[in-house]
């Protein structure tokens, strides 16, 4: 199965940011070969590798975050001896640092094909010693170099880069965006769980939209739900059309269509939800109908499980 990664250098290419989606704009995209991937340590995050200079400890610790334009989430992040901005996006995986950043480490690079929907483009893979958010830490950990100089000057920030599930995925966390912080070590029990389909490379959940179920890639990006029209074969409202919104098609920028429908996640209906319906085709090598975002969602709280496989919220 091909590796797939959303191309956040699509965004130096986009001049009118979606007001319905904060981050759908960038696309989706599949990494290269699958034997390249695997030979660069791309794919399912292990704790094995999550042991930097300090010892790991299991203890729970808090990670201050701050939210930008209604729903991306930012940390601090410790690369090397550098202390820098990453935005937090579990649907990403391998992370990405910025080129700046890469010449600052002098880290040697090695071009790779990443293939997105839009085609292929070339990027750098390079192999950071540490990268280490609060306890959460991986080491060493192989990234992707892209240019983020279109998302810094929306949020106003620099950054350094996207952590990813390849750092994310080594311990269990919850969001609390309320409190605007996470906690990372055990989640406690909640009844509104539902088990993630797949946890490799990406995070998956099935969602009830209508009474039919969908896979959906469980993503900190977009704002809310969002369908490939070819996944999902019935709807009963007509769809509305949204000028506003956009997401990036072979070749092509295609507008949204959206529509009310009821949600359900596990046993907890979420209510009337707008549900996007993206005007182009899924490739086949998608294993996901499309995306859980949070934004506009109505979650206060979200635990990722890995030791027991759940997705939860409040």
């Amino acid at each position: 199965m091909k590796k797939m990664q959303f191309n956040y250098c699509d965004l130096e290419q986009r001049r009118r940011p979606s007001r319905l989606w904060a981050r759908i704009e960038v696309g989706v995209g599949l990494i290269g070969l699958l034997v390249t991937c695997g030979s660069l340590g791309f794919g399912a995050p292990s704790a094995k590798r999550a042991n930097c200079a300090a010892e790991r400890s299991t203890a729970a610790a808090e990670v201050p975050l701050r939210i930008y334009k209604d729903n991306l989430i930012v940390v601090r992040a410790t690369i090397g001896t550098k202390n820098l901005n990453m935005v937090l996006d579990t649907g990403t995986n391998p992370s990405i640092i910025t080129p700046e950043l890469s010449d600052r480490l002098k880290l040697a690079g090695k071009t790779e094909s990443l293939q997105t929907i839009n085609g292929t483009t070339r990027t750098q893979s390079v192999t950071l010693p540490c990268l280490q958010i609060g306890p959460l830490r991986a080491s060493p950990i192989r990234v992707i170099v892209q240019n983020l100089r279109f998302a810094e000057r929306s949020l106003g920030l620099s950054l350094g880069g996207v952590a990813g599930l390849d750092i994310l995925g080594t311990r269990s966390f919850t969001i609390d965006y309320r409190k605007k912080k996470i906690v990372v070590g055990p989640i406690a029990p909640s009844e509104k769980t539902v088990r993630f389909e797949k946890q490799e490379p990406f995070l998956a959940v099935k969602v009830m939209i209508e009474g039919h179920p969908v896979r959906m890639l469980v993503d900190s990006g977009p704002m809310g739900l969002m369908v490939y029209r070819n996944r999902l074969h019935t709807t009963q409202e007509p769809l509305r059309f949204d000028s506003d919104a956009w997401v990036a098609g072979p070749g092509r920028i295609t507008r949204i269509r959206w529509f009310r429908a009821s949600v359900s996640l596990g046993k907890d209906s979420l209510g009337a939800r707008n549900v996007a319906i993206a005007d182009l085709d899924s490739e086949p090598e998608i294993d996901f109908d499309g995306l859980l975002g949070f934004g506009n969602m109505g979650f206060h709280k979200l635990s990722f499980d890995f030791e027991n496989g759940l997705f939860g919220w409040e």
